[in-house]
């Protein structure tokens, strides 16, 4: 039993969090000042056996499932989201919740039921299609099969994105407690997704590749293997987020659907360094397009990648140049993002500091670079002795079994004044 109170980071607003009974309630306040009077009113009210459970109050009865994620389409994903998060909210509200939740109350949902709606998920994706019947007269022959466990990764989003919706829903107090607390005590996948990556001897291959079928992406492709930014990040990139002196970039903006805006995270706001071969291929490649923009009669383009018109690139049209390279290459299929994690396992591999990878990445926690690269240095263990020992002895050609310097050694130290 206790009371809080609790702000939550970025917002303004306070809250109070009492813990009574075993559940635990969320109630919005306002003003700090007035949170700690509430506080005070409620731990007397705990003490005397006057407590009231929101739940009880009854304020929200009757309220459907359907009528509240409605509300928490309009009020905070269509206000707050960004573009493309509010469509993948959309296809997780209309394609997953709905069904399964729409037409009970609210405040009747418990965790036994979306236990309950998880296995049905599960089950329902872990059928095998049954075998398509003969085509009719003159009918096409179907060729497309849906894939047994397709969709079943899907079912931690669902209930994440379930588990955000009754935490508005605490707040806006319709409900008392939040039936999807810990979705990953609900559901958990027996293995995590891992993308498949470019190798970096398949590097050169699927760039030969890219400059056979697409030459037009080859600056773009090459700079998302060597800089890893996301797609939307590469497309928005500007000539102004390049340092030609400093030999760094920065990711500022994201692009998705002709819609510009802020990278995923704050922490996604971030400069990468260049190579002085990256800054060569930039400079290149600027050259190229200033040219082709005069030859055209207009004006540079702010956009650094842009089409034959000098318009920003389209999304669906760059991840088909992308297949088109992997094909022609001779290589597996890879999404597009995955050369964003080209970038993270090349550099995982090399040995570079998990560290330095996260921040290159944008990653605003170091556990999710481990989570998703860190299985691919299995021999950075092993040799970091060795860095050690070359950090603080040198060159262990000039040494003995002792890290001492050899005779040999020690008199060129001598010589250029070393001890």
């Amino acid at each position: 039993m206790g009371v809080k109170v609790v702000r939550k980071p970025g917002r303004k607003d306070w809250y109070i969090q009492v813990c009574e009974g075993g559940r635990r309630y969320l109630r919005h306040v306002g003003s700090r000042e007035a949170a700690y009077a509430s506080k005070k009113d409620i731990e007397e009210a705990l003490a005397t056996g006057a407590f009231v459970p929101p739940k009880e109050r009854g304020a929200a009865k009757g309220i459907s499932f359907r009528d509240a994620i409605g509300r928490w389409k309009k009020e905070h994903v269509e206000v707050r989201l960004k573009p493309s998060s509010k469509r993948y909210y959309g296809s997780i509200i209309d394609g997953w919740l709905l069904p399964a939740f729409g037409d009970k109350a609210l405040d009747e949902i418990a965790r036994a039921d979306v236990k309950a709606a998880v296995a049905r998920w599960k089950e329902d994706r872990e059928k095998v299609p049954p075998e398509e019947a003969a085509p009719a007269l003159g009918e096409r022959k179907r060729t497309r099969k849906l894939k047994p466990g397709k969709g079943i990764r899907s079912i931690p989003n669902a209930l994440r994105a379930l588990r955000s919706f009754f935490s508005w829903a605490i707040e806006e107090e319709l409900v008392s407690s939040n039936p999807v607390k810990d979705p990953s005590k609900i559901f958990k996948l027996d293995s995590p997704f891992r993308g498949d990556y470019l190798r970096s001897e398949e590097v050169p291959a699927y760039l030969d590749g890219v400059r056979m079928k697409t030459p037009r992406y080859l600056v773009l492709f090459r700079t998302m293997i060597f800089t890893g930014p996301r797609i939307g990040e590469a497309i928005g990139l500007e000539w102004g987020d390049i340092d030609w002196r400093g030999k760094f970039l920065t990711f500022q903006r994201s692009s998705w659907q002709g819609h510009v805006t802020s990278p995923k995270t704050t922490s996604s706001i971030r400069q990468v360094q260049l190579s002085p071969e990256m800054i060569a291929v930039l400079k290149e490649h600027r050259r190229a397009i200033a040219a082709e923009s005069l030859e055209a009669g207009r004006s540079m383009p702010e956009r650094v990648f842009v089409n034959e018109v000098g318009n920003p690139l389209d999304e669906a049209k760059v991840s088909k140049a992308h297949h088109s390279a992997l094909k022609v290459a001779g290589l597996r299929s890879i999404r597009i993002h995955d050369l964003r994690g080209t970038f993270a396992s090349l550099l995982v591999s090399a040995g570079v500091p998990l560290f330095h990878v996260a921040k290159a990445l944008g990653h605003s926690s170091q556990e999710t670079t481990m989570r998703h690269y860190a299985h691919l240095a299995p021999g950075a263990a092993k040799e970091m002795p060795n860095i050690l020992e070359r950090y603080v002895f040198g060159d262990p050609a000039g040494r003995d079994a002792n890290g001492m310097r050899t005779a040999a050694s020690a008199v060129e130290g001598l010589k250029s004044g070393g001890v």
